[in-house]
């Protein structure tokens, strides 16, 4: 079960805008897949608040739209006072996104602070109105697997046992089932891996942290670690031939349509004018 009274005072902390380094990434990634889309998005949702990237870039390219964008907690953004614009809090335990409104949703590393990203998925759908656009990014099991590893050797080494201390994430065969599952048109998911080298442990920490994903369990250790911790995961932490620490940060792209007339259906069995080997003759 989510400690929600923890997980949201981790979404409550002030960010820092100035480290927004990861999250920057990932927002590059998701505005090269607005990017080759031709359409004026005239309503827009932005699920967590994660950097300034997009934003940005939403603000810039839909100078027309209204944008809303939505986190356990508001930020006092620079950009309240502009009249396109606003911030709401979301209740943990329920979806109060209105139906039927948005042209667009977009998430960055959101949806998978909830147990249920299928509940998550069905009321992004009904939020969408028809032709509505979905994006999101979601890690994959295997983000920050070195770091995952030195941990895991260094709870071994200092406890006798490994303690939680990443969240859990949704596998792609689950992530697919629920878009179907959902009626998305049109679904993708993309793997995308980022490999990162550090020359200081401490800025591989520093970046880690600034991104506020703590594990918000119930099961969570809930006592702080001392320096010697750290002295010892930097040690287990394997360095590469360049003597640098080296993180890959591993995720998902997923994207999805809400059904509208307009969009091209695939022909039924017996529907189409040429054979297969018309083509490969």
């Amino acid at each position: 079960m989510i400690n929600k009274k923890y997980l949201k005072n981790l979404r409550c902390k002030e960010i820092n805008n100035k480290n927004d380094f990861i999250y920057d990434l990932y927002s590059e990634r998701l505005v090269d897949s607005l990017e080759i889309i031709n359409l004026n998005f005239k309503n827009i949702l932005i699920l967590g608040d994660h950097g300034t990237r997009i934003h940005n870039y939403i603000l810039k390219r839909f100078k027309n739209s209204f944008i809303t964008i939505c986190d356990f907690r508001k930020t006092n953004s620079k950009y309240e006072k502009l009249n396109n614009f606003k911030e709401i809090t979301m209740n943990i335990d329920l979806w109060d996104i209105e139906p039927n409104k948005y042209n667009l949703i977009i998430s960055n590393f959101f949806l998978n602070c909830n147990d249920n990203i299928s509940f998550v998925f069905e009321k992004i759908i009904n939020s969408l109105i028809p032709n509505g656009f979905f994006l999101s990014t979601l890690p994959s099991k295997k983000n920050f697997d070195e770091l995952k590893s030195a941990m895991i050797k260094t709870d071994i080494e200092l406890y006798g046992g490994a303690y939680n201390r990443f969240n859990k994430t949704t596998d792609l065969v689950k992530i697919i089932e629920f878009l179907k599952k959902n009626n998305f048109r049109i679904p993708l998911v993309n793997l995308e891996e980022i490999k990162l080298e550090y020359k200081q442990f401490d800025k591989l920490l520093y970046d880690v942290r600034s991104m506020n994903l703590s594990y918000y369990y119930q099961d969570k250790k809930n006592t702080f670690e001392k320096k010697e911790y750290f002295k010892v995961l930097e040690k287990n932490f394997k360095i590469n031939y360049d003597k640098n620490f080296s993180l890959t940060t591993e995720f998902y792209i997923i994207s999805g349509w809400k059904n509208h007339n307009s969009q091209q259906k695939p022909l039924k069995p017996g529907e189409a004018k040429n054979k297969l080997s018309d083509f490969l003759k």
